[in-house]
């Protein structure tokens, strides 16, 4: 997982090479990347074997040099001691989710993994290539990014072809969840971000705690919630950067329960131990349930970024000419069109998300944006950008049943793909060396 999403509700859901890539894909290979510096005999020396896949020392440093420049944690010797077995026992989830993607012949497309990158971009304000030039000045190599978001992605694609067939979300169950919304009405509600750190087994106790205590040391200084929760929680909202939703009492464990009800916004937690583990918890901020909130309001855009600075500016002339084209258009499906043939980054359709997540200039373009409306160019970073709402979905305070059934399904998804996993591990040969 990668910086912070700021927002988005919805988690991602084809035949695989038949080893890892060591870079990307060569289309993705606009800006040349550094060149790899030879490395000592530990660099490469194997870390762990999964099955029939090694993972080097060498993959585990730059996972960790990955995680050092995106999370704001320290690059101090104590926090990557702490930090490696963590990310050892992450590459190798990540080796059987490959391995299984490979299996099913599922594969992702290189516009994905550019697309994934793109939306790193956006969501976090940041020019086109500014995310390259970020891990670069941090010595950071950029097939280590792509490794994981292909193996996030892939991981999606399984979930969602070969998992989805065995869940089913009865009407007796959005029933349940609407009555105790209508219930709930009127009692405070609190917008909770979560780290989830499990204990697999006892002799995992003091590392996990160690690492919630580290964690909670980043999270009270310099480092965003968010891109912590991403790297380092183990639970189905870590893709959402920790987003838990609106909770009201009750809807947690007891322990995690009494914890958040003490928060004030923007306070970060001790780590909680709980039966399953340690939890970090935050309160983003608290309202009245049954309150709408726009902020909370999902929205789907079609944008067009026009880049004016770099090797893919457009010139002013042809900016102007285009702005004249797209402040015409009547649909999403025009930009589409457009931005198919533009192919810049940053241009297509995003995936669902709140409203309160978007970029402060993109977010006060769209939020009185009728559909079939062009917006105004929006001056982003090195470049004008335009948008139209495809969806719109407002908050209402009580979700509707359409809103239930598909987060009861996702809980339900997430959670046969835990244990898809945790099948996945006991039926590998596994060997940890480090």
């Amino acid at each position: 997982m990668l910086l912070a999403t700021l927002g988005s509700d919805m988690t991602a859901a084809q035949e695989a090479a038949p080893r890892f890539r060591t870079g990307p894909p060569a289309s993705l290979r606009a800006q040349p990347a550094p060149q790899p510096q030879p490395q000592p005999e530990s660099a490469v020396s194997i870390a762990a074997v999964v099955n029939e896949d090694i993972i080097t020392q060498f993959d585990v440093q730059s996972r960790m040099s990955l995680i050092i420049a995106t999370s704001g944690l320290e690059n101090t010797p104590d926090v990557l001691r702490r930090l490696a077995p963590q990310v050892v026992d992450s590459l190798v989830d990540e080796r059987l989710k490959l391995q299984e993607a490979r299996r099913l012949k599922i594969t992702v497309s290189e516009n994905e993994i550019r697309q994934s990158v793109d939306s790193i971009e956006q969501r976090n304000n940041m020019r086109s290539g500014a995310f390259r030039q970020l891990l670069e000045s941090k010595g950071v190599d950029m097939s280590t990014l792509y490794s994981q978001i292909e193996g996030d992605l892939l991981w999606a694609h399984v979930v969602r072809s070969s998992l989805e067939e065995k869940v089913n979300v009865g009407d007796d169950e959005v029933k349940a969840v609407l009555a105790r919304a209508q219930a709930n009405q009127g009692k405070p509600e609190y917008l909770v971000g979560e780290i989830s750190l499990p204990v697999p087994t006892p002799q995992q106790e003091q590392t996990v705690r160690d690492l919630a205590n580290r964690l909670v040391q980043q999270a009270r200084g310099n480092a965003p919630f968010p891109a912590l929760a991403q790297q380092f929680s183990q639970s189905p909202a870590a893709a959402l950067g920790g987003d838990l939703g609106w909770v009201v009492r009750g809807d947690l464990e007891p322990e995690l329960d009494d914890a958040v009800s003490r928060l004030a916004e923007g306070q970060i937690s001790e780590p909680i131990r709980t039966s399953t583990g340690y939890h970090i918890l935050t309160v983003r901020t608290k309202r009245i349930a049954g309150a709408p909130n726009p902020a909370m309001t999902i929205i789907v855009l079609s944008q067009i970024y026009l880049p004016t600075v770099g090797g893919r500016a457009f010139t002013p002339e042809r900016v102007a000419e285009l702005s004249t084209t797209i402040s015409g258009f009547t649909t999403c499906e025009q930009m589409d069109k457009l931005g198919e043939e533009l192919e810049t980054p940053g241009t297509g359709r995003t995936m669902p998300i709140y409203l309160g997540g978007l970029p402060e200039n993109v977010r006060n373009a769209v939020m009185d944006l009728k559909p079939g409306r062009t917006s105004a160019p929006i001056d982003a970073v090195s470049a004008r950008l335009f948008v139209q709402v495809c969806l719109r979905r407002e908050d209402k305070g009580v979700p509707a049943p359409d809103q239930i059934t598909a987060t009861l399904r996702d809980e339900k998804l997430q959670n046969v793909a835990r244990q898809r996993l945790r099948d996945l591990r006991r039926q590998a040969l596994i060997d940890v060396r480090i």
